[in-house]
């Protein structure tokens, strides 16, 4: 059997965390969304994979090469306009043969989902979950196990069953998304609508893992689901006076210096130097090469690669790209919020900043919860940030 993994948009509602890379590549618990499917498939013998890629594909590419590293054999398919799903498993076609699953590449997944699809589905199948907020997605209406409709983004309360983008196809399903493409409809539920309309199609259920990102501080979900199970690792060098409790993952290169307090499940990437009495608290992750200044305190975040936060600052329910550099006594404390995302207000419970790649902060920022930051912005010393900052732009 072989799969197709949809990778091509750029996930625009993740906000600054996609300038510069899609959204499948957004790590969580140090690694890249899209590598937590890859391992999925390939713990269940899927070895053969067709990755249809478009937005920042070079980002992808250079990560899984041709997939050796990971246990697959991975194939390429460029998916030049976005046009729809059913459009990009049209794409992958000439790759597949005639049974095979496809997976949404931003949807966090275990072996166990992917196990139940395949093991399940003796024909066309939809992996169905129930959902708090379904109006979100396509609702599935069922008849019995079988799927009469998926219905996208319904403006009414249908039920809570909603279509999680994993599906187990086969040959005939192409038929549908040709005639349903010369219509205009290139999206893939509309292609299940119609083979449901022919053929039974299998309501799937799964104890398995499927959690979902579509805003930027969903991310931390993810992240917790990520690192609830990291191995209990100690490398690099850990001075005396240290507390660790729990699993903690330290990676290769790390400092730790005297007096700092971490307390797991915590995933530290390699080359992380914690300063001295500096407190990391539990489903926190940090990327390759961060820096935490002395007496800092960082809870239930995201710092990606090469960030760097000065002494006496403060860091919560936080999501932090690539790069960004502050001085000393930054405030990003976690509160309720009204999140605006692409015109569409959003009332979060708890959130604290959402800053983007290579943003510069001076010291004693303080940014209220909720806030975006989008990448390259530079902010003046002493100021306080409220609502969304354009990228590139420059706060006094």
């Amino acid at each position: 059997m072989k799969a197709v993994i949809l990778a091509a948009g750029e996930g625009a509602r993740m906000g600054p965390f996609t300038a510069s890379e899609p959204k499948v590549m957004i790590p969580v618990g140090n690694r890249p969304i899209l590598e937590y499917v890859v391992q999925a498939l390939v713990d269940n013998g899927v070895q053969d994979v067709v990755l249809v890629v478009g937005y920042r594909r070079e980002r992808i590419l250079s990560h899984f090469q041709e997939g050796k590293a990971f246990g697959a054999r991975i194939r390429y398919v460029t998916q030049t306009k976005q046009l729809g799903t059913a459009h990009a498993v049209a794409e992958a076609r000439p790759h597949l043969e005639d049974r095979f699953v496809v997976l949404n590449g931003s949807n966090m997944v275990d072996a166990r989902f992917v196990g139940d699809l395949i093991e399940q589905a003796k024909g066309p199948a939809v992996v169905i979950t129930q959902s708090d907020r379904p109006r979100q997605y396509g609702v599935v209406t069922l008849q019995g196990s079988r799927v009469v409709s998926i219905t996208e983004k319904p403006t009414q309360m249908i039920s809570n069953l909603i279509n999680t983008g994993a599906y187990a196809l086969d040959a005939s399903i192409f038929t549908d998304i040709e005639r349903l493409a010369a219509e205009g409809k290139n999206d893939l539920p509309s292609a299940i609508n119609a083979h449901a309309a022919s053929q039974d199609v299998l309501a799937l259920r799964t104890e398995g893992m499927w959690i979902d990102a579509l805003y930027p501080w969903d991310l931390l979900r993810l992240n917790q689901a990520a690192i609830a199970s990291t191995a209990d690792v100690r490398a690099g060098t850990i001075e005396s006076n240290v507390t660790i409790r729990g699993r903690v993952a330290v990676g290769d290169g790390c400092t730790i210096r005297s007096g700092a307090y971490l307390q797991g499940p915590l995933s530290l990437g390699a080359g992380c130097e914690i300063g001295p009495n500096a407190v990391l608290l539990p489903s926190t992750s940090l990327g390759r090469n961060v820096r935490i200044g002395a007496l800092t305190t960082v809870a239930n975040s995201i710092l990606m690669d090469d960030v760097s936060l000065g002494a006496s600052s403060v860091v919560q329910d936080s999501v932090i790209g690539s790069g960004v550099s502050a001085k000393a006594g930054l405030m990003a404390a976690s509160g309720p919020a009204d999140v605006k995302i692409e015109d569409e207000w959003h009332a979060v419970p708890q959130i604290g900043a959402l800053l983007g790649e290579d943003a510069e902060f001076g010291s004693g920022v303080t940014i209220e919860s909720g806030s975006i930051v989008n990448e390259r912005t530079r902010v003046a010393s002493g100021a306080r940030i409220r609502g969304t900052v354009p990228a590139g732009g420059v706060v006094l």
